[in-house]
């Protein structure tokens, strides 16, 4: 089969490649894929990758074939999956089902072969049947839709009535905008040069409050539009680290800072600033669980999340490398790769 293997650690040691085709040991289920979206992890975060592997976390398919022991996924489903692939069972994090922290996790498409592929294998315990009503390319989306529902209802609490500003219209800035939107809160979404057709979508999906932050001085808009309580939370989405440091300036006393974006460089911070000023509370956020998968799921049965407008882009495997340039370019939003047919 034809798959997309990170076969080195160079930045460009990528190749498409004819592999044999995975077979599903005992609990696993062997997938065919339909879409796959690229993330930014698959075009950055090659620390975490480990070559050669096939590449691709953001998918959705047909089950063809299961292993032994698998008993309630059948062939012939439609599905979607966390990429937890491997996890030690054994640990507190395993135990409590925080399977992305479990320092022996193997991840779809960074330790394990991934979705860029025509078929991929997964632990059955990792996947979740897609809602009739939405199609393969939207169902592609349901895992950074759930890492967004993880860093909104899990790690930051946000709340109904709470003031919230997000750095960052990328994909999963648009994803935790329309999460934050649901909860209730009040939503601020920020871009700079070069995100006006992101900025425009966020609009679209009814964000109100929508701006190029190098166009207005933010605090003195904010100081007009938001309540003397100032910006309960925020959320970073861009990795950038000059976003980073403007967040936690303007971030009022006692907010909550959540880092979802992926920063890629060190970052000198005055945590006198930080912690014993505005005592604020600086969370992380990693991944996705199977908990922010059923939030996930629930938001879109229910109508409340729109996943395909996201998607710009949809071009086959073997024409990644188009799709690598447009999904770093800001023109694009969410890019998706189909399997050749």
């Amino acid at each position: 089969m034809k798959a997309l293997v990170k076969y080195g650690k160079g930045q460009n040691d990528i190749e498409l490649r004819d592999i044999p085709e995975p077979i599903p040991q005992e609990n696993e289920v062997k997938v065919k894929v339909e879409a796959t979206g690229i993330c930014g992890t698959d075009l950055y975060g090659y620390s975490a990758v480990k070559p050669p592997v096939v590449l691709g976390h953001e998918t959705a398919g047909i089950v063809v074939k299961v292993g032994k022991g698998v008993k309630d996924i059948r062939v012939g489903d439609k599905v979607t999956t966390e990429t937890t692939a491997y996890i030690c069972g054994q640990c507190k994090f395993c135990q409590s089902k925080n399977y992305n922290l479990c320092i022996h996790r193997k991840g779809l498409g960074s330790a394990v072969n991934g979705a860029f592929a025509e078929y991929f294998v997964i632990r059955k315990e990792s996947i979740h049947l897609i809602p009739p009503h939405i199609n393969f390319i939207s169902a592609s989306l349901f895992e950074p839709l759930s890492c967004a529902t993880h860093a909104v209802m899990e790690q930051a609490n946000l709340l109904k009535g709470e003031t919230t500003l997000i750095l960052g219209p990328g994909p999963f800035g648009l994803l935790i905008a329309q999460v934050a939107q649901v909860i209730g809160a009040r939503v601020i979404m920020v871009g700079i040069k070069g995100d006006e057709k992101r900025l425009a979508l966020a609009k679209n999906l009814g964000i109100s409050l929508v701006f190029n932050i190098e166009k207005k001085d933010l605090e003195d808009y904010l100081s007009n539009i938001i309540t003397e309580n100032g910006i309960d939370v925020i959320f970073e989405c861009s990795g950038s680290i000059a976003a980073v440091k403007y967040g936690l300036k303007i971030i009022r006393k006692g907010g909550r800072f959540i880092q979802a974006g992926i920063v890629h460089q060190p970052i000198k911070l005055r945590f006198d600033k930080i912690l014993f000023d505005k005592e604020l509370t600086i969370i992380g956020s990693r991944t996705q669980k199977p908990s922010s998968w059923d939030k996930a799921i629930n938001l879109v049965n229910k109508g409340e999340v729109n996943l395909g407008k996201l998607v710009s882009d949809v071009l086959p495997l073997s024409n990644w490398k188009e799709g690598y340039k447009r999904a770093k370019e800001k023109n694009s939003i969410k890019v998706v790769l189909q399997p050749d047919k």
